[in-house]
């Protein structure tokens, strides 16, 4: 049964990757700044980046630089890689997030959340109620990014399942791969 799960998962592994590269495109052409539904977020790629060849456990690409990765990731995507890993922050009204999405189990680790505001003062005398506090507003903040995650994803799904997929998205992203970092 486990072997089943397994070779489930290895044989849907695609989709997040194709999620992931998809979102790259989105942050080039669109500058970051993504409508979903009523809310604005701004994403912005972080310092890594891992391209992997689909049904290829080895041949990864791994991108770690604080400048322009493009050239690399351009080359890396020509060569049929998919983004595999990727570090971005998510901007939502003032509150910034930071994580690494993994298209391969579509999970995130490393999740940064923006600080704590300021404490009630009524909590300042009572450290458990004071920990509860912090502890549900993190909560509330993992559940904020889960709902962003989410919505992308939701997002990518729609188009991916499209008519326009064909004709429209799947072109466009050819042609962003075929310039992307070269000048």
């Amino acid at each position: 049964m486990k072997e089943e799960f397994l070779a489930v998962v290895e044989s849907k592994r695609f989709l997040g990757r194709e999620f992931l590269t998809w979102l790259l495109y989105r942050l080039e052409e669109e500058g970051g700044r993504l409508v979903l539904g009523s809310d604005v977020v701004e994403l912005a790629l972080g310092d890594r980046v891992v391209l992997q060849q689909p049904g290829e456990k080895s041949a990864r690409l791994t991108l770690v630089d604080e400048g322009d990765m493009r050239p690399e990731l351009g080359a890396g995507l020509r060569r049929g890689k998919l983004a595999d890993r990727v570090r971005l922050s998510i901007t939502r009204a003032e509150r910034r997030f930071e994580l690494t999405l993994d298209g391969g189990m579509l999970t995130y680790d490393s999740l940064r959340c923006p600080p704590l505001g300021p404490r009630d003062a009524s909590l300042r005398d009572d450290p458990r109620a004071a920990f509860e506090n912090d502890l549900f507003l993190r909560l509330a903040d993992v559940e904020e990014v889960i709902a962003i995650l989410d919505r992308l994803f939701a997002t990518f799904c729609e188009a991916r399942v499209s008519p326009r997929w064909a004709t429209e998205a799947l072109p466009s992203l050819r042609s962003w791969v075929a310039h992307l970092g070269r000048s």
